[in-house]
């Protein structure tokens, strides 16, 4: 975590250094990155970044928990999103297309992030963490709308819903990558959202609950 120092900046300053940072690490690795250019890009001297942070390190991880924050807030604002299911979840392809676009530099950090495993996994815990609530929130939405089994622990469906979709997630972003201009692809992987929906609703013998 930052040092206090760096949350008594006003929210303007901190995004700009944040910005700053992961700008570097986008364009030259977490290795090459340089913390003098950082703070030029973010106009303040170099030995204000280490008021704020402790080393690159610890800047880097930050960066992370920011990124996702960003992401996360970007995509469950607004009523649709508290009222949101599973299903509508993946089948909302453009407003994911549209923030991918509007924070091109951020989805090639968290490619960036994934090289350095040592360093990723203490960042992404805090994050696993927000994201499980989200995915708590849409299971229930689920079952309220009547769309899932209500006989199944909440827990259970949310290992299950997890192993259905991180790798599914992880390659739709990979693919999508190459496409951000303003002619991203939206529809880049329909068959395949189409194929892991009746995966998440049938299960691997393709027979509806009723039927088995």
């Amino acid at each position: 975590m930052p040092k206090e120092t760096f949350f008594r900046l006003r929210d303007e300053k901190q995004e700009s250094i944040l910005r700053s940072a992961i700008h570097e690490f986008v364009e030259h690795g977490f290795e090459r990155a340089k913390i003098s250019d950082i703070a030029k890009c973010a106009h303040v001297a170099t030995g204000s970044i280490y008021q704020y942070f402790e080393d690159k390190n610890e800047l880097f991880m930050y960066c992370a928990q920011w990124g996702f924050d960003v992401f996360a807030t970007k995509l469950q604002t607004g009523e649709s999103a508290k009222s949101m299911d599973i299903y509508e979840y993946f089948n909302d392809r453009l407003s994911k297309t549209k923030v991918m676009n509007e924070e091109r530099e951020l989805v090639l950090f968290m490619q960036e992030l994934s090289r350095h495993p040592d360093m990723m996994y203490p960042s992404m815990r805090e994050m696993y963490e927000k994201s499980d609530k989200y995915i708590e929130m849409l299971i229930q939405n689920s079952k309220d709308k009547g769309l899932i089994r209500r006989d199944i622990d909440n827990e259970i469906l949310k290992e299950y819903f997890t192993a259905v979709t991180e790798r599914f997630k992880m390659r739709w972003l990979e693919r999508n990558v190459e496409f951000f201009d303003e002619h991203m692809k939206t529809d880049a992987l329909p068959n395949e959202i189409n194929e892991m929906l009746q995966l998440l609703k049938y299960g691997l013998s393709g027979k509806d609950s009723k039927e088995a």
